[in-house]
């Protein structure tokens, strides 16, 4: 029984050494809060813009959305908003066409395809086929809320040279309840202290559907779109990055999505998101690893270590309480209780202070640094900030779920409509360019 014992006690620290390299880059982001955000140098020239909408029964929000990306501080000739009325059976079409989008209608039957990437593998067909070019592209979601110089920021990173690019991924609804808290807070942060640390250390960002921009070049050069995955956003900056292609940061580019506000809806995004990138994970993540050593370059690992994160949740949800929940009642059976406490304290200890206060102490700290882009008092979100540290159970427990399962898409509850005025770098940009 010794030996068992100590061959488990190996593969423990094995193991646990791997989830310390998983969390060590986002460690390192973290710490270098400081660095500051890319500027990029005012356009010359206003390019002709493509944005893409991928909606799904969203006739409660989808005119609300185009009304408020007409409003965008950018010539309205430059721009067209297309609308893909993905598998609708309610009136989205018909809503967006009459608040003055371009519709295209896909319905296909075959229930593998009903999801995000095949409703853009129609667009860009359709695109191609007809000879419908843009210079860049900015997908935004059916309930996203976007800043009003959303366009004119990204047009200026196109004309600096970037070809695909994320923008700073606020909430807007992050007051609505704690789990819209939470959900915004982490990608709040994610943006303030990953993303603004890669761009200062001029690697490759990982991309996210809402407000992700990215060139013709790219898609004339694919053929169109060929990410096929549930996670189609992430592999696409994957395809990219293989190709060449540096995805960037414009942190002045704010897009505000609608968080989920009840843990069902949580369940039903993070299995998802969890199923996706668990199969992009053996795949482009696998391959990312491998071109590290090929071509030594930080980003490959990055993408890699990004990507862990998956089968390290796994792990995490199936390892950790049985290795430990075997020791504990081992040495309770064996009358060990020294032992028994001594474990027991160690995993409170290491709950508390390697998850619980770093957890809280980085939304606290998100929060101070990017207080006028939040634009809540931090009374509002004083729970969220208190309770972070559940995201991370919550958005673990479900990828584990995901991958062990075959999610499907579902409807989630969409927030009230909100406006720029509710936010108060909203009110804060807009006088500045009256001025």
């Amino acid at each position: 029984m010794a030996t068992f014992n100590l061959v488990l006690d190996y593969i423990n620290i094995i193991l646990t050494t791997i989830i310390g390299i998983a969390f060590a880059s986002q460690l390192i982001y973290t710490i270098l809060f400081f660095v500051p955000a890319k500027k990029y140098k005012k356009a010359k020239t206003k390019h002709k813009v493509g944005i893409i909408i991928s909606a799904r029964n969203e006739e409660k929000v989808i005119g609300h959305t185009i009304d408020g990306l007409k409003q965008q501080n950018y010539p309205a000739d430059k721009f067209d908003i297309w609308v893909i009325a993905h598998n609708c059976t309610d009136n989205t079409a018909k809503i967006a066409e009459e608040a003055g989008a371009k519709v295209l209608v896909v319905n296909d039957d075959e229930p593998s395809h009903k999801r995000v990437s095949y409703a853009l593998k129609a667009l860009f067909d359709h695109f191609l086929s007809n000879d419908i070019h843009y210079d860049f592209y900015v997908r935004f979601d059916a309930d996203n809320l976007v800043h009003k110089d959303y366009l004119d920021k990204m047009n200026d990173a196109f004309a600096s040279g970037v070809k695909a690019a994320r923008g700073y991924n606020n909430a807007k609804n992050l007051t609505d309840n704690v789990v819209s808290g939470i959900s915004g807070l982490w990608y709040i942060r994610d943006a303030r202290f990953t993303c603004q640390a890669r761009s200062f250390l001029r690697t490759h960002q990982m991309l996210l559907g809402p407000g992700m921009m990215f060139a013709h070049e790219i898609i004339e050069k694919n053929g169109g779109w060929i990410d096929m995955g549930l996670t189609e956003d992430a592999e696409f900056a994957m395809t990219a990055m293989f190709k060449g292609y540096k995805a960037e940061y414009v942190s002045e580019a704010i897009c505000y999505d609608d968080q989920p506000t009840t843990m069902k809806d949580c369940y039903n995004r993070f299995t998802r998101i969890g199923n996706g990138l668990h199969s992009l994970f053996w795949t482009k993540g696998i391959k990312s690893f491998f071109m590290f050593f090929a071509k030594w370059k930080w980003c490959y690992l990055d993408m890699f270590l990004t990507l862990l994160f998956i089968p390290i949740a796994v792990l995490c949800c199936i390892w950790l309480p049985a290795y430990y929940g075997y020791s504990m009642i081992y040495n309770a059976v064996v009358g060990n209780w020294q032992m028994f406490y001594t474990i027991l304290t160690g995993i409170g200890l290491a709950l508390a202070f390697a998850f619980v206060v770093p957890f809280i102490l980085q939304a606290i700290l998100v929060y101070f640094l990017d207080k006028k882009k939040i634009g809540h008092s931090f009374k509002k979100v004083a729970a969220p900030i208190f309770l972070f540290p559940l995201f991370m159970i919550i958005y673990a427990a479900s990828i584990f779920l995901g991958v062990i399962t075959k999610p499907k898409w579902r409807a989630i509850n969409r927030s009230e409509s909100v406006s720029l005025n509710d936010f108060k770098l909203g009110q804060n940009e807009q006088q500045k360019t009256e001025k």
